[in-house]
């Protein structure tokens, strides 16, 4: 896994909301937006499932996830692995931060997304680079 730097995490989480792909069995890609979601240390990326019908049946199938960010440090592309989790800590603090609210949410499970590379996603000199 990937160490992701602050200043990455920082540009990340200066969006409330990002875009999270996915791919199918047959290698038709899955784009949504999710707006419920945390750094829990900084190689793992989680998102509360609420509603993840495409985008879980696909982590399910092959566990790739990438997400995109454009922030005030730039603009970075993560490749991660990911995985359901249904128990433990990391659900409870999930199902917390979407039931525990004006309006709750389901919190069915929290997508842990491990980080495995980092890719410069802003344009000019070194677009695209592998950052880590």
């Amino acid at each position: 896994m990937v160490n992701v730097p602050e200043n990455i995490m920082e540009a990340f989480t200066s969006q409330q909301v990002i875009p999270m792909a996915t791919v199918n069995s047959d290698g038709v890609p899955n784009v949504i937006y999710v707006g419920m979601w945390w750094w829990e240390n900084p190689e793992t990326l989680c998102v509360i499932n609420n509603y993840l019908n495409k985008t879980l049946t696909n982590i399910n199938h092959n566990g790739w996830v990438s997400f995109v960010c454009y922030g005030k440090n730039g603009s970075y592309q993560l490749k991660c692995k990911a995985e359901d989790v249904t128990e433990g800590p990391i659900y409870m603090k999930g199902h917390k931060i979407a039931t525990d609210r004006d309006k709750p949410y389901l919190g069915r499970s929290v997508i842990t997304c491990k980080v495995t590379e980092i890719y410069q996603g802003s344009g000019g000199k070194g677009a695209g680079d592998k950052l880590a």
